[in-house]
């Protein structure tokens, strides 16, 4: 039986959209990765000499905040880094989320220092914010959009753990409106024996990658992707 894994620990903090920084002595890139009309991914590489520190993750956070997307992560990676062009294990500094789902003058900023791989590079969810989602009329339509993104989605439940006909692993779990199918093909931190070996009644964070969607009540998620805690009491 698995130990339970320590959560991440996040520090939020709250940055005007129109609060006023120089952008002239920062030299990091910031790439679109995958966007939509309320959601964004941002690749963050730093410049040659640059500081990761409390001042420019606020230049970044702020940069991010402009965006004006309901939700957003910048992934942020130290310079001659292969960024999110490198494989889940690619070193990485750290993540930050803005969220302003009611578009107000400010933005929720989360900075997660402990995302020290790529493996953490999608936006960020819990379980539970998911199905919820799914079942508001009003936000259930974001569910489609947010199949197009990496999801960093923390607290999963496994009501199944199973294998298919290829002996292919999956975990299985569902909420009133929505059906989540998931299969675990790799781990920065578990073997694949480690992964089959959990048991129903555990819960995972994973980073998840949508396959096949169907985008009505309940919805129907099936994803690929890999595992970043077991948690089992």
């Amino acid at each position: 039986m698995f130990s339970k894994a320590l959560l991440k620990i996040c520090i939020t903090t709250t940055v005007l959209l129109g609060a006023s920084f120089s952008f002239a002595a920062n030299a990091y890139t910031l790439t679109e990765k995958v966007a939509t009309k309320h959601f964004a991914l941002y690749e963050v590489i730093l410049g040659k000499g640059e500081v990761y520190d409390s001042s420019l993750k606020n230049i970044i956070a702020n940069d991010v905040a402009r965006k004006g997307k309901y939700q957003a992560t910048a992934a942020i990676f130290s310079n001659g880094s292969k960024g999110m062009s490198g494989t889940i294990a690619e070193p990485m500094l750290g993540v930050i989320t803005t969220e302003n789902y009611s578009q107000s003058a400010s933005s929720n900023i989360t900075f997660d220092d402990n995302a020290k791989h790529a493996t953490y590079a999608g936006i960020y969810l819990t379980f539970k914010q998911f199905s919820t989602m799914a079942d508001n009329k009003n936000l259930s339509q974001l569910i489609s959009e947010l199949v197009s993104f990496p999801l960093v989605i923390s607290q999963v439940p496994l009501e199944m753990v199973s294998k298919n006909y290829r002996g292919e692993l999956f975990y299985t779990t569902d909420s009133r409106a929505l059906i989540f199918d998931f299969a675990p093909i790799d781990s920065v931190y578990y073997t694949k024996d480690q992964m089959a070996k959990v048991k129903k009644n555990c819960k995972v964070n994973i980073l998840a990658i949508a396959d096949r969607t169907v985008n009505r009540l309940p919805f129907f998620i099936s994803a690929h992707g890999a595992v970043n805690d077991i948690l089992c009491e």
